[in-house]
Parts: C-alpha cells; sequence; structure tokens
C-alpha cells in the first residue's frame, strides 16, 4: 500500500463542514476508479493532514478519465471556504500542497495485518534536519520493541514533520500516540535540540475527524 500526504490550513470549526462534502464524494465509484483504499483527514492546531493510502497497482486509464469527471472539480471548489493553502503565496497548483516522505518503515504487510489504526503527530521541522531525523528514526526502528506499530512514515513539508503510525487494532491509539511523543522529545529533540519549539509544549498530536475507507 503506498501513501500519499497533503497539507492546508484549516479552522477547526470547519470540521463538519468539511467531512460532509467528503463523504458525499467517498459515496460515489470515484475512489475506486484512483485506487484509493482509505482516506483519513487530521487536524493538529490549523493545519489539516490528508492522508490518502493507495492500492499498490493503480489504473491508469480510470485515473486520466477521472482528472475530468466534474465531480472533481466541484469538490475543490466546494472545499476553498473552509480549507486553504499553507502558504498561499507559493502555492500555484495542488500538486504544492504535497508533502514528501523521507522515512518509511514497515513491519506486517498492512494489507494481512487486519484491522489498523493510525495515529498522526506533527512537529517543526527545517529541511536541512532531515538526513539527521531521518537517521535517529532507522537506528530506533532497527533496534526497539516497536509496541505494535505496523508501519511507520515520515514526511516533510515546508518547516513541518508529519509522523504517520499505522499500528495494531483500532483501540491503541493512546499507546501509539505516546510512544511517537517519546521517540520525538527523547530522541530527536536531545540529539537535535535546534528543532525544540520556541514555545515549549509537549501536544503534538493531531485529531482524526474523518474516515473512509473500502469495503
Amino acid at each position: 500500500m503506498r501513501s500519499m500526504v497533503t497539507v492546508s490550513k484549516m479552522d477547526r470549526n470547519s470540521i463538519p463542514e468539511v467531512s460532509k462534502l467528503f463523504a458525499e464524494f467517498d459515496s460515489t465509484e470515484i475512489p475506486g476508479l484512483i485506487g484509493l483504499h482509505r482516506r483519513q483527514l487530521f487536524i493538529h492546531q490549523d493545519v489539516q493532514v490528508h492522508l490518502y493510502d493507495f492500492v499498490e497497482k493503480s489504473d491508469q486509464a480510470a485515473l486520466e478519465k477521472v482528472k475530468s469527471d466534474p465531480r472533481m472539480a466541484r469538490l475543490s471548489v466546494d472545499l476553498q471556504p473552509f480549507v486553504a493553502p499553507y502558504e498561499p503565496e507559493t502555492w500555484n497548483s495542488p500538486a504544492d500542497s504535497a508533502a514528501s516522505c523521507f522515512y518509511s518503515w514497515e513491519g506486517e504487510s498492512l494489507e494481512s495485518a487486519g484491522p489498523t489504526g493510525t495515529t498522526v503527530t506533527v512537529a517543526r521541522m527545517e529541511p536541512d534536519a532531515i538526513p539527521d531525523v531521518q537517521k535517529i528514526f532507522r537506528e530506533f526502528d532497527a533496534t526497539a520493541q516497536l509496541l505494535g506499530i505496523r508501519r511507520r512514515q515520515l514526511f516533510a513539508f515546508k518547516d513541518l514533520c508529519i509522523h504517520i503510525q499505522d499500528h495494531a487494532g483500532l483501540n491503541d491509539a493512546d499507546a501509539a500516540q505516546k510512544a511517537a511523543a517519546d521517540i520525538w522529545f527523547g530522541r530527536v529533540l536531545q540529539d537535535l535540540p535546534q528543532l525544540a519549539p520556541q514555545e515549549p509544549t509537549t501536544d503534538l498530536h493531531a485529531s482524526r475527524f474523518y474516515g473512509w475507507a473500502a469495503s
């Protein structure tokens, strides 16, 4: 399963409207046509994280057909009052909202692992720190007991590090969130103190407010 992440700005008060728009869109055949396996939306402060999980092989002909479907354009227009580019002054197209995956670790295959939950944390990180952060997580995942973590992905976007963990079961979110905080505060910031936020915080957790999965 391959993933894509986009990042935008959103007011928490807009959660009902945004959820409704995606629920209506995901009730159509379009997600299946583009090979979307799961969609999840998270919010941290005023940052929206949109996580797409796709099946490994997508139908390219279907993808091209869907691009011109008026429902795709309508969804974008309908979201505009509620969701804005992270940096409007540098945004030219939806591609400018895409984050880059710079680290990925996977244990048991998610497609055969049974029910999974997902936790997302958002921290500040300048791009020049990526190699060091990558090294810390690689060393950690090579030696640590992973407490039910089935997949870990780190995405970089502008000045953000988005840490995604898929974990065993749907009820282990608290343990996964604690594990993410322990790694960031206990390993990353200890080795890279320059990444410490100017205003101390221990709350990096993004709240999941919408989810859809293919049946």
